[in-house]
């Protein structure tokens, strides 16, 4: 199982509270979560050599908290794109709004750079806006089914 947040596997949540039993290498193993389609959620001890050791959740989440949590995970794994595609954009925009200042630079003002500038400026507040919209929302979806899947787990 892998430590990265972006893989289906599992991420890591390292705390040293969250030291778990010896692997077979003797080396201490960390507290991780699977983000697989079949563990959603569910709380494993990894050794950072050989990968997963032991579950730390005894028991499989049921189906809808594993409905949930997987339609969480992939959303957020469509607004992560969406936002690297933004990024893209406002990097080439940039590129291309400096090229523009550069040629400028040797032509006098005129009303068409002045529209474009606005153009642009307008644009890149609304990427910004929503940027953080995205953001929000996507994190908003992720706490709220961690937030029944832990009052379901107290239960």
């Amino acid at each position: 199982m892998s430590s990265s947040y972006v893989s289906s596997a599992g991420s890591s949540g390292h705390t040293p509270s969250t030291r778990g039993p010896l692997c077979h290498c003797a080396q201490p193993t960390v507290l991780c979560i699977s983000w697989s389609d079949d563990n959603p959620g569910r709380r494993f001890y990894k050794c950072d050599a050989h990968g997963f050791v032991v579950w730390y959740d005894k028991a499989p989440s049921c189906l809808w908290q594993k409905q949930s949590l997987i339609e969480a995970r992939d959303k957020i794994r469509v607004l992560t794109q969406d936002i690297k595609a933004l990024r893209d954009a406002l990097i080439q925009a940039n590129s291309e709004l400096s090229a523009l200042q550069l040629s400028r630079s040797s032509v006098p003002e005129s009303d068409l750079v002045t529209s474009i500038e606005n153009l642009f400026k307008r644009h890149n507040y609304e990427s910004d806006k929503r940027f953080r919209r995205v953001v929000v929302s996507s994190w908003g979806g992720f706490v709220l089914a961690a937030a029944v899947m832990v009052y379901m787990i107290k239960k």
